[in-house]
C-alpha cells in the first residue's frame, strides 16, 4: 500500500500489492539503482515500511552543495530525500504518536541527487537489521520526522560522491561524526569542511578529490582536538592485528588503510569455543584477541555493518566485506588527546609488571601460577571504570571500596586477568590498573594490581606524591564480569 503518493511524505507498506520495487518510483530519480540495490540488502529483512520524506534539507549535503555542486554549470538538486525505514507497518496516524514510531524505527537514509553514488548520511540501528552478533561503537541521534521526535542508535554511514568525498573523506566523516554525536567536546563536521582541513598539506587539487594519505588523514583528525596514532604493518608484522584489536575493544573507532582503499573499523567479533593449547604457559602472549575471528566496518562502497573476517579466502556470508584483512596496511587509530601512553608500550610495561619479582603472578598469586592465563586490554576512562564498580563487585568488599575511594587519572588502560574457562564465560579474577598519561619508562605508572589472594595499590601515585605501595591480603574472593561498557552487543 502506498499512502499519499503525492504528498511532501508518502508511505510505502510492504504487501501483497506494493513492495521494494516501487521504492525508486516514489523517490523520482533521486534513488539511483545501486542506492536501491544497497538498501535493499541491507534492510530487506527487516523492513515493512518506509515513509519517504521529500524536500528535505541535509545539512552534510547542503555543505558540498554550496561549496562544489553549486560551482558546476549543470547543478544538481540542492534538495534531498530522506527514507525512514520501519520494522512494523506504520499508518499516517502513527506519525503523530513518538512512542508508536520510536518502537519499530531502524534508523533513516539521506538519498542526495548526486551521480553515481548517491546515499548520503545514513543512520541504522544494527540490533533491527538482524546481524550477528559481536561488539561495536555506537551513538545516539535525535532527529524528528514532521515535528514528532525519535531518536536512533548505531554507527555513521556515507558514500562517496567521487568528486569532494571519495573513501578516505568518506571513512572519515563517518569516523568524526561518531565522536562529534557520542562526545560533546568535538565538533560536527561536513564533509567539504573535512577536506579544508588537508588544505595546507595536499599536494594536488582539493576538489575533485584524489583521496588523502594516512598522515593526511591523521593531520585532520589532529584538527578537531583527537591526537592519532598511524600503525602500518611492516612496523608491527606480529602484533598488528592484535593492536588494532585493542583499541576497537576500548571503543575507539579506526581508519583503516589498504593500498588503495580505507574504511571505519569500528567494532570486531570473536569465537569463544576456539580450541586452545592448554600446555599454554606464558600468560602475557595469551590475550583475549586470541578469540577475535574479524572486525566490523562501514565501508563507503558496500551497506552499513560488513563483517571483516581476520581468515576469508572470499566471501562466504551476504554481510562479509570483499576486503581481505591481510591487504590492510595500516590503520589510524584517533586516541584522546590526554592519553599519552599508546597500546603496545602498555603491553609491554604490564607484562613486565606481572613477570616482576616482587609483584609477578609467580609471587603473589598462587592460584594462577603455571596456569594458561588470558589477559584482556582496553582503554577506558577513571570515571567510566567506577561507574560500573557497583554491577561488577570486584570479587571482594574490601577492593571495590578501595577502588570507589582511590583518585584515577582521566584515562587508565586496564588489563584484565582471567582463566581459560572463566573469560569463556565473560568473568575475570583480577586487573592492572596503569596511568595513562604516564610514559613507557616509568616504572612506577601502575596503580593499582589485583589478584584473587591480594590487591596492591600505590598510594603515592593516587596523592600525586612519592610512590609508596600498600598490600591488602584478601580471603574468599570471587570472580565477576568483565567490563563491556565500551562496545555494545548487536
Amino acid at each position: 500500500m502506498i499512502d499519499s503518493p503525492d504528498s511532501p511524505l508518502p508511505i510505502l507498506t510492504f504487501d501483497a500489492d506494493d513492495s521494494w520495487s516501487d521504492l525508486p518510483k516514489l523517490c523520482k530519480r533521486f534513488l539511483t539503482q545501486d542506492g536501491f540495490r544497497r538498501l535493499q540488502k541491507c534492510l530487506g529483512e527487516c523492513t515493512k515500511s518506509v515513509a519517504i520524506e521529500r524536500h528535505y534539507i541535509d545539512k552534510d549535503y547542503r555543505d558540498t552543495f554550496s561549496n562544489y555542486h553549486s560551482k558546476r554549470f549543470t547543478t544538481p538538486n540542492a534538495r534531498c530525500l530522506r527514507l525512514h525505514f520501519f520494522s512494523k507497518r506504520i499508518s499516517r496516524k502513527d506519525l503523530r504518536k513518538s512512542e508508536s514510531l520510536q518502537r519499530g524505527y531502524c534508523g533513516y537514509s539521506v538519498v542526495r541527487p548526486t551521480r553515481p553514488y548517491c546515499l548520503g548520511r545514513t543512520l541504522l540501528d544494527p540490533i533491527k537489521l538482524g546481524y550477528p552478533h559481536g561488539g561495536v561503537c555506537l551513538c545516539d541521534e535525535s532527529l524528528s520526522i514532521q515535528g514528532v521526535p525519535v531518536s536512533i542508535r548505531g554507527f555513521p554511514f556515507i558514500s562517496q560522491d567521487a568528486d569532494v568525498t571519495v573513501c578516505a573523506q568518506s571513512a572519515l566523516w563517518m569516523v568524526i561524526r561518531y565522536f562529534s554525536n557520542r562526545y560533546s567536546m568535538y565538533q560536527e563536521m561536513y564533509p567539504y569542511q573535512i577536506t579544508q582541513l588537508t588544505r595546507d598539506y595536499s599536494i594536488g587539487r582539493l576538489a575533485p578529490s584524489e583521496g588523502l594519505t594516512d598522515w593526511q588523514m591523521a593531520e585532520a583528525l589532529r584538527q578537531i582536538g583527537l591526537s592519532p596514532l598511524i600503525y602500518e604493518r611492516e612496523s608491527y608484522p606480529k602484533d598488528f592485528e592484535h593492536i588494532m584489536y585493542t583499541y576497537v575493544e576500548s571503543g575507539i573507532p579506526v581508519l583503516a588503510s589498504t593500498n588503495d582503499h580505507v574504511v571505519a573499523c569500528f567494532g570486531h567479533f570473536s569465537d569463544y569455543g576456539k580450541a586452545v593449547n592448554t600446555k599454554l604457559r606464558k600468560f602475557q602472549r595469551f590475550s583475549s584477541s586470541f578469540f577475535n575471528q574479524g572486525f566490523i566496518i562501514n565501508d563507503d562502497n558496500a551497506i552499513p555493518y560488513q563483517r571483516l573476517p581476520l581468515n576469508n579466502a572470499g566471501k562466504s556470508q551476504p554481510i562479509d566485506s570483499m576486503i581481505p584483512f591481510k591487504e590492510v596496511e595500516a590503520f589510524t587509530a584517533p586516541l584522546p588527546p590526554r592519553v599519552f601512553l599508546p597500546a603496545e608500550q602498555f603491553e609491554t610495561v604490564a607484562s613486565g609488571l606481572l613477570k616482576s619479582s616482587r609483584f609477578g603472578i609467580r609471587s603473589c598469586s598462587p592460584s594462577l601460577r603455571g596456569r594458561p592465563i588470558v589477559s584482556r586490554t582496553f582503554l577506558t576512562t577513571g570515571r567510566s571504570f567506577k561507574r560500573y564498580l557497583d554491577q561488577r563487585g570486584m570479587g571482594h568488599k574490601l577492593v571495590f571500596h578501595v577502588y570507589c575511594n582511590m583518585p584515577l587519572p582521566h584515562f587508565i588502560w586496564v588489563r584484565e586477568l582471567s582463566t581459560l574457562d572463566l573469560y569463556r564465560k565473560h568473568r575475570i579474577i583480577g586487573e592492572v590498573l596503569w596511568d595513562a598519561t604516564r610514559n613507557v619508562y616509568e616504572p612506577s605508572g601502575w596503580l593499582a594490581l589485583h589478584y584473587p589472594e591480594r590487591l596492591f595499590i600505590d598510594i603515592g601515585s593516587a596523592l600525586n606524591t612519592d610512590r609508596s605501595v600498600i598490600k591488602f591480603d584478601l580471603d574468599r574472593s570471587r570472580d565477576y564480569p568483565l567490563m563491556t561498557h565500551n562496545l555494545q552487543s548487536i
